[in-house]
């Protein structure tokens, strides 16, 4: 392509973006912050239990998505429990 394609494209784009709500980019930082604090909470299962894993039955085996015996936190410790043996949340 030639010079003056690239700039038409360029007039086109600008032009497109002057009908852009600046809220809506992904480059704000409120969206960053917003962003950071899901991928905490992410990384922290969001404060739950964690009660399914990829479990290996043998080191040879493929892992499978099975529901645990007891609920653990992310860091595979076990989760407080209740009288009637349900996570405390």
């Amino acid at each position: 392509a030639d010079v003056s394609t690239w700039m038409v494209l360029a007039v086109q784009l600008k032009k497109m973006q002057e009908n852009e709500d600046p809220r809506l980019s992904f480059a704000t930082p409120e969206f960053r912050e917003a962003q950071r604090v899901f991928t905490e909470n992410y990384k922290k299962n969001f404060g739950r239990p964690v009660e399914w894993g990829l479990v290996k039955k043998y080191p040879w085996s493929q892992a499978q998505l099975v529901k645990l015996d007891q609920p653990v936190d992310v860091n595979g410790k076990p989760w407080p429990l209740d009288d009637q043996g349900k996570p405390i949340m």
